[in-house]
C-alpha cells in the first residue's frame, strides 16, 4: 500500500513561486500534464482556466482556481571558457495564476471511507516553495458542493471543470439573499430562471413526501410563492404542466384578467400617475383619497365648510376652555382673537351658501357668531391711540361658545370622517376621484385654482378612460374584488393550496402607465410580507422574479431627470433589494444590460449566475460587483456557450463553471430565436390573416358597452 505522501506527489504539477493577499503564482513543472491529466483517477483537463488546483499545508489544504495559465521565455545565461563549444537554447517555463478560494480538509477514519469538507476563507496562506497538486475527483466533487453539502438540496446542473461533477444550491442562500442572473439574449438566461423554479419546486415536493409531510391520503404540494413579473409573455406556457395561475391585459386559454385596483395604489403612486404637481395639486389629490378611503362619501362644499369650522375652532376653543387659557395673560389674547376668526369663518359660510334651513342648522350657525362676537366685543377695549387690550373671557361666556359648537354639530349630524390616510388600500371607486378633487378645490379659498384642478382632472379621467387601463384598474367595478381576495390570488392562499407560481404577463400593459403598474404589485408583495412577519413573528418565505430588470430598475431612473412613475418604480425595487431579506422575500433579477441596472439594486445581489456577456461595459461592471475578488475569473464570459454559466457568491461554495441542466422545449420560456432561413426557404409556413388580426386589435381596445 502507497502512502498519502506518495499519492500526493503522484498529483503533484509545481511549485508556489509568489504569493500575495489574492494571488498565487505557480512554476509548473516540466513534466506537467500539457492537456490531460491522468494521475486523478479520471482523465481531467489540465491545465484549465477556471479549474481547481490545491496547495497542502498544515491545516488541510488551500483550494485555488486557476485565472490564467502562460509560458515564459528565460534568459539564455552566459558563456564562458569550458562551455565554449555549447550551444545554449532560450528555456521555456509555464506558470499559472491562482485566487485562493478557501480550504478543504479530510474526515474519515479510514480508507476508503475519507471524505473531505470545504469552508470558505483561508486557514493558512500558501508559502513560496510549497508543493501545487491536482485535486482528485472526490475533492473536486467536494469543492463544488462546499461546506453545507446536506444543505444543498436543487440540482441545476453539472460542472465541466470538476469532472461533470453535480452542482446543487441551498435554496436559503440563492433566494434569501437576492439572485442576479445575466446574460446576452440567446444564452440561456430565462431558461434558467424557469429552471431554478421548476427545480426548486421538484426538489421540495421530493423532500415533503419523503418526510412525510403530508395530508392523509391527499397529495401537498410545496409551500412556495414564486411571483414573476414577465414583460415579454414569455413564461405563460412554461409551467402548463405545474399549478400556475397567469394574469394577463387579454387573457386566453385559462388565464385571469390582470387586476391592479386602482384602491390598492397608495397617494405617491397616484401622484406618479396622474404626474401632479407637488404644490397645489398633490395636496388636493391626497386629501381627496383620504376621504374617498374613509368612506365619507362625496362631499358638498357647505356640509365640508361646515365641518371644517366646527371641527377645528370647536376643538381649538374647547381645548383652550379645559386648560384656563381663557383666564391666563397673554393666553387668552389668542383665544379672543380665535373668537373672532370663527366668528368670521361662520359668517362667510352664511352669506356664501343659500340652503334651506329645516332643523335650525342654520339658526345654530348664527348663534355662535353671536355669542362669539359679543364675547370678543366684551373682552377687548381700546386705550390712549386707538391701542387695543385684552381682558380674560368670562368662564360662563367660554362655556357658552363651546355648548354652541358642540349643539351645532349635533344638529347638523355630520358623519364621521374616518381617519384614514392616502395610502390605506380601502376600496373607492376611482371614477369618483375626479369629483372629489373638484369639491375640495370649491373650499380652498384666495386662490384661483381652476386651471390647475383642470389640468389634473383631465390626466385622471384621460387615464382611466383608456380601454386596457381601464381593464387593470377596475374603476367600474372596484367593490367586487377585497384586499384579501387579491393577495391570495397573486401572493398565493394558505398552504400555496392554488398553486406555487403566479405569472404577470406585462407584455399588453399601456407603455406610459407600464412603471407604475409593476411599482404597485412589487409594493403589495412587500408590504404583505412584512405585516405577515409583525402579525406572526415568522417570515413567509416569498421570491419576486423581475424579467428584464434594466427596462424597470434602469439607472437612469434613480435621477431627478426620470418620470416620477420610473423613479416610484426604481425606489420600490431598491427598498426591496435593501430590507426584503429581513421579511422573507426574495429578488431574482432577470436583465441583459447588468450595466444599465440600477447599481444600489444590483449591489444587493449577493449570488450571480452569468451566461455569455459580451458588452464591455456589462463585463466591467459584473467583475466590479461579483464577491471574493475574483473579476479575473469572468474573462471567460464572452466566449461561454448556450447553457454555460459562472456561478459565485453566497450561495455557491466556490466560483464554478456550470452546464445548466437541459430544459424540455415545452417547459421553456417562449422566447426562441426567429427561423428566419426555415421560412424564408418554406421549411416552416408562415400564412398570415391581417384581417383578423387587425379586428382582434380593434376589439381588445373597444371601449366597453354601458
Amino acid at each position: 500500500m502507497r502512502s498519502a505522501v506518495e499519492l500526493i506527489g503522484d498529483r503533484a504539477i509545481g511549485t508556489v513561486e509568489e504569493v500575495l493577499a489574492d494571488r498565487v503564482t505557480v512554476l509548473l513543472d516540466q513534466d506537467a500534464p500539457q492537456a490531460t491529466a491522468l494521475n486523478t483517477g479520471t482523465p481531467a483537463g489540465f491545465p484549465r482556466v477556471n479549474g481547481y488546483v490545491l496547495v497542502p499545508n498544515e491545516q488541510g489544504s488551500t483550494v485555488c482556481v486557476v485565472t490564467s495559465v502562460r509560458i515564459n521565455r528565460l534568459p539564455v545565461g552566459k558563456s564562458d571558457a569550458t562551455d565554449r563549444d555549447f550551444v545554449r537554447f532560450p528555456i521555456s517555463s509555464r506558470t499559472m495564476a491562482l485566487t485562493p478560494l478557501g480550504t478543504i480538509k479530510a474526515h474519515g477514519s479510514c480508507v476508503g471511507e475519507v471524505g473531505f469538507a470545504v469552508r470558505r476563507g483561508i486557514d493558512v496562506f500558501p508559502s513560496v516553495g510549497d508543493p501545487v497538486i491536482l485535486p482528485n475527483a472526490k475533492q473536486l466533487e467536494a469543492i463544488v458542493e462546499g461546506e453545507s453539502r446536506t444543505e444543498r438540496r436543487i440540482h441545476i446542473g453539472s460542472s465541466p471543470m470538476a469532472g461533470l461533477a453535480p452542482v446543487h444550491v441551498d435554496p436559503d442562500k440563492l433566494f434569501g439573499r437576492h439572485l442576479a442572473v445575466l446574460g446576452n439574449t440567446g444564452a440561456g438566461k430565462s431558461c434558467t430562471v424557469a429552471g431554478l423554479v421548476r427545480w426548486s419546486l421538484d426538489a421540495a415536493k421530493s423532500a415533503r413526501v419523503l418526510s412525510g409531510n403530508s395530508r392523509g391520503d391527499v397529495e401537498v404540494g410545496p409551500n412556495a410563492r414564486f411571483i414573476i413579473l414577465d414583460p415579454n409573455g414569455e413564461y405563460a406556457h412554461a409551467f402548463k404542466d405545474l399549478d400556475v395561475r397567469v394574469f394577463s391585459v387579454e387573457p386566453r386559454g385559462g388565464q385571469q384578467q390582470l387586476s391592479v385596483p386602482s384602491w390598492l395604489w397608495n397617494g405617491n403612486e397616484w401622484a406618479a400617475f396622474t404626474g401632479a404637481s407637488p404644490g397645489v395639486q398633490r395636496p388636493l389629490l391626497f386629501e381627496a383619497l383620504r376621504l374617498l378611503r374613509g368612506g365619507s362619501g362625496l362631499p358638498s362644499s357647505f356640509e365640508l365648510s361646515v365641518a371644517h369650522v366646527l371641527q377645528i375652532y370647536g376643538d381649538v376653543l374647547r381645548i383652550a376652555y379645559r386648560a384656563g387659557d381663557h383666564l391666563q395673560f397673554p393666553r387668552y389674547q389668542d383665544v379672543v382673537r380665535n373668537l373672532e376668526s370663527a366668528c368670521a369663518e361662520v359668517e362667510d359660510l352664511l352669506a356664501t351658501f343659500n340652503v334651506p334651513d329645516e332643523n335650525g342648522e342654520l339658526q345654530s350657525l348664527q348663534d355662535i357668531a353671536q355669542c362669539c362676537r359679543e364675547t370678543a366685543e366684551e373682552c377687548k377695549r381700546k386705550g390712549k391711540g386707538n391701542e387695543v387690550y385684552y381682558n380674560a373671557v368670562p368662564a360662563s361666556r367660554m362655556k357658552a361658545v363651546v355648548d354652541g359648537f358642540d349643539r351645532a354639530r349635533k344638529l347638523f349630524d355630520l358623519p364621521e370622517r374616518t381617519e384614514l390616510g392616502e395610502d390605506v388600500p380601502r376600496q373607492f371607486a376611482a371614477t369618483d376621484l375626479p369629483k372629489y378633487v373638484e369639491a375640495l378645490a370649491a373650499l380652498k379659498t384666495g386662490r384661483d385654482l381652476a386651471q390647475f384642478v383642470d389640468t389634473l382632472n383631465l390626466r385622471i379621467r384621460s387615464l382611466l378612460g383608456h380601454d386596457r387601463l381601464a381593464s387593470i384598474l377596475k374603476p367600474s367595478d372596484a367593490s367586487n374584488m377585497t384586499l384579501d381576495a387579491w393577495l391570495r390570488d397573486y401572493i398565493g392562499a394558505d398552504g400555496a393550496c392554488n398553486g406555487p407560481i403566479a405569472v404577470v404577463d406585462l407584455s399588453l400593459v399601456p407603455s406610459d402607465v407600464a412603471h407604475i403598474v409593476v411599482s404597485v404589485l412589487a409594493r403589495m408583495v412587500f408590504e404583505a410580507v412584512q405585516r405577515y412577519r409583525r402579525e406572526n413573528h415568522k417570515e413567509l418565505p416569498t421570491t419576486l422574479i423581475l424579467e428584464e430588470a434594466h427596462t424597470f430598475v434602469h439607472r437612469d431612473l434613480t435621477t431627478e431627470a426620470a418620470s416620477s412613475a420610473g423613479r416610484a418604480c426604481a425606489r420600490e425595487f431598491e427598498r426591496i433589494a435593501r430590507e426584503g431579506r429581513k421579511f422573507g422575500l426574495g429578488l431574482v433579477l432577470a436583465s441583459q444590460r447588468p450595466s444599465e441596472v440600477a447599481p444600489t439594486v444590483l449591489s444587493q445581489c449577493n449570488t450571480f449566475l452569468l451566461h455569455r456577456i459580451v458588452n464591455d461595459r456589462d463585463q466591467d461592471l459584473v467583475r466590479r460587483l461579483v464577491p471574493d475578488g475574483l473579476g479575473d475569473l469572468l474573462r471567460e464570459l464572452p466566449s461561454l456557450p448556450t447553457r454555460r454559466a459562472i456561478l459565485l457568491g453566497w450561495a455557491a461554495a466556490a466560483p464554478t463553471l456550470v452546464e445548466i441542466k437541459e430544459i424540455p422545449d415545452s417547459r421553456r420560456p417562449h422566447s426562441p430565436d426567429p427561423a428566419f432561413w426555415d421560412v424564408w426557404t418554406g421549411k416552416e409556413e408562415r400564412s398570415i390573416d391581417w384581417v383578423e388580426l387587425a379586428k382582434g386589435w380593434q376589439r381588445s381596445n373597444r371601449r366597453p358597452s354601458s
